[in-house]
């Protein structure tokens, strides 16, 4: 009787950790951060560049210090990505670099094409404003031809509900992510810490939560306090490329895990010979 109630206890042990283990992420959550429009100010460039962590620098085509900026950064050790400017509903000027629904395919792929040239160390893109062609769906599969050629990631900035630029990358299959959380169209602190705390409960539901802020000296104070939080929350803050690649090698898991627990067909039985008790065959109907 004792040995039968212990061997209840491990396998009952044993259950419990396995249900435990199931019910909780494999791993921490994750949170990418991207500011935006670097390359304007160089004094409000370097010091976003100095914050803490594998922040993601999304920088300016043919902007006066976005060279300077994207080599820092990547002197830093700091992901470095295009912000490519896209037309807007607005009609607001979109300065050089400037991707519009009225370019042909051929113009948008090389205007888009040279804006990823001039940039330094870029590993990926995502739209500057872009409320209009982020809704066309030619435009967008044309930009993620280039994408696909250039082996790069696409980062949806989601500025209209209505964007089909991430569908357009993932039937291009480029490695791409959609926007969760502006943090600060309002700068005060009070504002940005509501929004950040959004993205955190974003990260712990989904796992993941694509943060975007702009280099303005207000945002830059508040993520120099709000960064190291994470690490406290159980967070993990991450570039761009580190959560597509986490994501890609948890789908490669999931799938090889599918295919064994995927039955195979039962082989068909073979028909065993019939006799009867004199040696004769059975009779076949």
């Amino acid at each position: 009787m004792n040995t039968i109630y212990k061997l209840t206890c491990v396998v009952s042990l044993l259950l419990s950790a396995t249900l435990s283990y199931a019910a909780s992420p494999p791993w921490p959550p994750r949170i990418v951060i991207i500011i935006d429009d670097i390359g304007n100010s160089y004094h409000q460039g370097a010091a976003a560049i100095a914050l803490p962590g594998p922040v993601t620098y999304a920088v300016l085509p043919f902007s006066a210090h976005g060279k300077a900026l994207a080599n820092m950064a990547f002197a830093h050790d700091k992901e470095v990505m295009l912000h490519a400017p896209m037309a807007n509903t607005l009609r607001k000027p979109l300065g050089p670099g400037g991707l519009t629904e009225r370019q042909t395919e051929q113009q948008l792929k090389q205007t888009l094409r040279d804006n990823l040239d001039w940039v330094p160390h870029v590993v990926g893109f995502n739209n500057h404003m872009g409320s209009l062609l982020t809704q066309k769906k030619a435009p967008m599969a044309w930009l993620m031809d280039v994408a696909k050629e250039r082996d790069i990631y696409f980062v949806d900035s989601r500025t209209t509900p209505t964007s089909v630029a991430l569908s357009a990358a993932r039937a291009a299959h480029v490695p791409a992510l959609t926007r969760d959380i502006f943090l600060d169209h309002e700068r005060s602190e009070q504002f940005m810490q509501a929004q950040f705390d959004r993205a955190i409960r974003i990260a712990r539901k989904f796992g993941k939560a694509v943060v975007i802020g702009h280099p303005y000296p207000s945002t830059t104070r508040f993520l120099t306090k709000a960064i190291p939080q994470l690490d406290e929350a159980g967070i993990q803050l991450v570039s761009v490329s580190a959560l597509l690649m986490i994501q890609r090698e948890a789908a490669q898991r999931s799938d090889m895990a599918l295919k064994k627990t995927t039955k195979k067909p039962a082989e068909p039985v073979a028909q065993q010979a019939c006799y009867l008790w004199d040696g004769t065959p059975c009779p076949t109907n």
